[in-house]
């Protein structure tokens, strides 16, 4: 019986450990992206108001160019829906994968459902509590980027974005925490739905495009 609850509590270090060594994986992962995101600013590249190429530039011009480990694939097909970036390590040979999700953010109707920060609810973080989107890994542990397009306090939108996630699914989801994260518009977010009761975490990246606009 003892070497049984030995071998019981090995096991869930071990799973402790993976998870812990994805998450870690994956926010250093995200630190590169975020770096590539202040390239692309550096650099002065005009984009316009739209998630598919905003998501396509960034994509294809910097992090398929400057993250080799990684592969970035858009538009993948993933249980119910498809993914705006699918993420497979090429170095291993049982590759970590990672998915975000991409959302267009701006100053209007910011508490309102139909603002971009309710699509950015109902779009993004509600389709990884209901695993619309699911890796089978099975940590959830996802990411999602909102591409800020105008002006704004981008600290004061996360308070709204959390407020309006309570007010609009308090039945099924409860926000924990949202804490910046190495000194960089980097968010991280823990939810808890259902019974039986399940938790998923979401890191945030907001990358804020608004001096880089097209102008029409």
């Amino acid at each position: 019986m003892e070497l049984f609850e030995d071998n019981l509590a090995q096991q869930a270090k071990s799973y402790e450990l993976s998870k812990h060594d994805y998450e870690r994986e994956f926010l250093e992962l995200l630190r590169k992206i975020y770096d590539n995101y202040r390239l692309l600013i550096k650099d002065k590249v005009k984009v316009p108001k739209d998630e598919n190429k905003i998501r396509n530039i960034l994509v294809d011009n910097y992090l398929s160019k400057n993250i080799l480990d990684y592969d970035f694939i858009k538009e993948e097909k993933n249980n119910l829906g498809r993914v705006d970036i699918f993420i497979q390590e090429n170095i291993d040979n049982e590759p970590a994968e990672f998915i975000i999700e991409c959302k267009l953010l701006d100053n209007k109707n910011i508490n309102g459902k139909d603002g971009l920060n309710g699509k950015y609810i109902t779009n993004g973080i509600l389709r990884f509590l209901t695993e619309h989107y699911y890796l089978s890994n099975n940590f959830n542990i996802n990411a999602m980027i909102g591409f800020v397009v105008v002006k704004m306090d981008i600290d004061k939108n996360i308070e709204a974005i959390n407020m309006l996630t309570k007010i609009t699914f308090k039945n099924i989801v409860e926000i924990k925490k949202a804490i910046s994260l190495f000194e960089a518009n980097i968010y991280d977010s823990a939810y808890q739905t259902g019974k039986p009761e399940k938790d998923f975490y979401l890191y945030h990246l907001m990358m804020d495009f608004s001096n880089n606009i097209k102008s029409k």
